[in-house]
């Protein structure tokens, strides 16, 4: 390995002879919030930790697990799948930064004039200098050697019991589960995937039984089903607990099957409230929950089921208590307005009401009506008295909607039930955030072992990221996409990297735009003519152009 060039930060020295003109190189370097990210896991010490039981099929370890899943998680931090980009995520990224400089550092080719990586590796195998700490096949060929089922007992088993030691399930309890289709090109080789058809909003079919009509509307996927538990923590998340499977597979046995996973791992009393959706009523197994975990479990009813026609037959002779439904408080901006302006603002909206056209009298709510029965032994199948909450939801057009839900907990307010599984939509976000912005089923591979992994890796990734962000205080931008979080914490911020000989200045991507603005006309000549060279060579770099 060569001897490194040491460059030095001389602010003025170069911003001087940069405003004339002069310069041997430009960059720009991303700030990425990964680095404050791998900061605060290293200060925490819990990437260790979560890479101790960490699965591999090497018995000669070269490459520490713990450097290996740091690997792992700055491409998903990144939004990157593909293996092939992680010598660019580092070099763009902020993970080495987060390192000890023994083990990585950037310099200037004192011949070249090109920006290296100068990396030490974790072996003495290689002669030539490393632009990465390990080799991004590497990694590849660790995560497709260690089978699947490994990828999630490792999340599903040694992470949880990581979480739980870190604080991140919090005395609530409250988990979500569902079961979500991930569609892949139409292509065999996916390993362990299955062709379904799917309705136009992505619901499962069965094709023989649809009409001609219907059958212009439906479409044909590859997919699989990701099975998953989803800790809700205040305005963040958690993810429990994962399996995937085809997606013909039925998620009810599955998820009951996590279920008891989890508790295994982290014994009663973390999850204590399991909400889900009709897909998983099971009499068997929601008593199971209750009596064998302590868990209390809250699901719609569903109508053809008896105990639907028990309860509201009993509904009509019981009290039943009715809530109006007020209209959202309008946002204030916190800011505290003069008399005058209050005024004006209050005029301004009372014009615009009128101007507005009248609500749909069937889409506006007025009241909601609960009636609480407990203690239903009607249903065969489960062997631990059942609550039924019944609710009807008046509208302006005097139209009404019925609906139930049935729970094993024996709430004292009747009004709590509905709001507790309100809780039940976040699930369904998660998942489209996960599927449209951390490219959940963007699969590089149709290597199982490796898609098993993608996936375990990006619900890591996003857990980790959420637990920064309560450390940090701004768990409100829990929902948000990557991109608008990094805007909203500022945590990605570009710098301009000017070189000349063994110096350089550094300085935000907006003064060095002032900088340039600002030159004379013979030296911005002479820089733009610089720059046009170095983005050349950068566009075509097999091109000679010294």
């Amino acid at each position: 390995m060569g001897d490194l060039e040491i460059i030095e930060h001389h602010q003025q020295q170069v911003l001087e002879a940069f405003r004339g003109g002069e310069f041997d190189q430009i960059e720009i370097i991303g700030e990425a919030d990964e680095k404050e990210f791998f900061e605060l896991c290293f200060q925490e010490k819990i990437l260790w930790a979560l890479a101790e039981q960490m699965p591999t099929a090497r018995k000669k370890e070269e490459i520490p697990r713990w450097f290996q899943l740091a690997a792992q998680l700055s491409l998903k931090l990144h939004l990157e799948n593909s293996y092939s980009a992680f010598e660019r995520v580092v070099q763009c990224g902020g993970l080495l930064s987060a390192l000890p400089p023994e083990v990585a550092s950037k310099h200037l080719d004192a011949q070249t004039k090109e920006i290296w990586l100068q990396c030490q590796g974790f072996n003495d195998k290689n002669q030539y200098p490393r632009k990465t700490p390990c080799d991004d096949d590497t990694l590849r060929k660790a995560v497709k050697d260690v089978p699947a089922e490994h990828w999630l007992h490792w999340f599903n088993d040694w992470a949880q019991q990581i979480f739980q030691r870190y604080g991140f399930f919090d005395p609530a309890g409250i988990f979500l589960g569902d079961g979500s289709y991930l569609f892949v090109p139409d292509n065999p080789a996916y390993e362990g995937s299955v062709v379904m058809w799917f309705d136009e909003h992505n619901h499962p079919l069965d094709y023989d039984k649809l009409s001609a009509e219907e059958r212009k509307k439906a479409h044909r996927e590859r997919c699989y089903k990701l099975v998953s538990l989803v800790h809700v923590r205040g305005d963040c998340y958690v993810y429990a607990a994962a399996a995937l499977v085809p997606g013909n597979a039925h998620e009810c046995p599955i998820l009951y099957e996590l279920v008891e996973r989890f508790v295994q791992a982290l014994g009663q009393g973390v999850m204590k409230l399991l909400i889900l959706d009709r897909g998983f009523i099971d009499g068997k197994n929601i008593s199971r929950c209750k009596k064998e975990w302590g868990i209390d479990v809250l699901i719609p009813l569903k109508k053809k089921m008896d105990i639907w026609a028990d309860a509201w037959a009993l509904g009509k002779r019981e009290t039943w208590q009715s809530f109006a439904v007020s209209e959202p408080a309008a946002k204030t901006t916190g800011k505290e307005k003069s008399e005058g302006i209050a005024r004006r603002e209050a005029k301004r909206q009372q014009t615009l009401a009128k101007r507005r056209p009248p609500p749909d009298p069937t889409l506006v709510l007025t009241h909601r009506e609960f009636c609480w029965l407990k203690g239903f032994n009607s249903w065969s199948e489960a062997t631990v008295p059942i609550h039924v909450l019944l609710m009807r939801e008046r509208y302006a057009d005097g139209h009404v909607e019925e609906w139930g839900l049935m729970t094993t907990r024996a709430y004292a307010d009747v009004q709590q039930p509905r709001v507790d599984y309100q809780h039940r939509v976040k699930i369904e976000e998660r998942h489209r955030l996960l599927k449209c912005f951390h490219d959940l089923s963007d699969f590089c591979s149709r290597d199982f072992n490796v898609i098993t992994a993608q996936i375990v890796f990006i619900l890591l990734s996003y857990t980790l990221r959420q637990w920064q962000l309560w450390k940090l205080h701004q768990e409100e931008l829990a929902g948000s996409t990557p991109g608008l979080m990094r805007q909203r914490l500022n945590l990605r911020k570009q710098y301009v990297v000017i070189y000349l000989g063994h110096a350089y200045a550094q300085m935000p991507l907006v003064r060095f735009t002032r900088e340039v603005l600002e030159l004379e006309p013979e030296a911005r000549a002479k820089a733009l003519a610089r720059v046009r060279k170095l983005e050349q060579s950068l566009l075509n770099p097999l091109d000679d152009t010294s």
